[in-house]
């Protein structure tokens, strides 16, 4: 007979340092029962793993994410069900959390997980994390794409600033910028700063056939002020 199988998204919650993640302590009971894991939950059939993602984070520690971007996939058999964990870094966008749905929450670096007896699944993700952020190669992983779907406009300028810069010092050459199509609000806010900024080289909306009137693909090629 043929195992359940589980599709589950986690999250990778950064502090604003972006030196210490967020680790939750399940409760008693069950097959994982009193081991730490990264928050997170089952996807719904009608879910993606990012909604599935927002939706967990908000009932089990009563926060809403920002900064999303897809992290490590890894599958495991366990006895009863087989699992694939779907994961992503993020930070918060709002709200203090909470304990909602677990014993406790803990704020760790990421040097300090080995100390805190995780599942199986979860262990795998805790080896990417030692490999990728040791203490002197830490930083906040960035994509070529950011999608916008969960910022409020008034955080758009700033964010842009932030992330144009980090691809620029990582040497991406080409980013997507997920905006909607909506009431173009979104659009309009971006195209006025990728117009003015002096990272930009160029910018276009995506074709029909990637995510057209929906994104903007944006070459950077300009200088950072501080270059000279």
């Amino acid at each position: 007979m043929k195992k359940p199988h589980l599709d589950v998204s986690a999250a990778i919650i950064f502090n604003d340092a972006r030196d210490k993640i967020l680790i939750t302590h399940r409760n008693p009971g069950g097959l994982h029962g009193d081991l730490w894991e990264f928050p997170g939950g089952k996807i719904e059939p009608d879910e993606s793993p990012e909604e599935c993602l927002l939706r967990e984070i908000q009932e089990e520690l009563g926060i809403t994410l920002s900064h999303i971007t897809p992290y490590v996939t890894a599958s495991h058999e366990y006895e009863p069900f087989s699992i694939t964990l779907h994961t992503f870094s993020c930070l918060i966008a709002e709200g203090t959390p909470r304990p909602l749905e677990c014993q406790e929450i803990r704020w760790i670096r990421i040097e300090e997980l080995p100390s805190h007896p995780f599942p199986e699944a979860d262990k795998a993700i805790v080896a990417c994390l030692l490999e990728d952020f040791t203490p002197n190669t830490r930083k906040f992983p960035v994509t070529d794409t950011l999608d916008l779907h969960t910022f409020q406009p008034k955080e758009v300028k700033a964010l842009l600033q932030d992330y144009l810069e980090t691809c620029h010092r990582q040497g991406l050459k080409h980013v997507r910028i997920i905006h909607g199509k909506g009431t173009g609000t979104l659009k309009r806010i971006v195209h006025s700063f990728l117009k003015q900024s002096p990272l930009v080289k160029s910018y276009s909306l995506a074709p029909e056939t990637d995510g057209g009137w929906g994104a903007t693909v944006v070459e950077l090629g300009g200088r950072l002020k501080a270059e000279g």
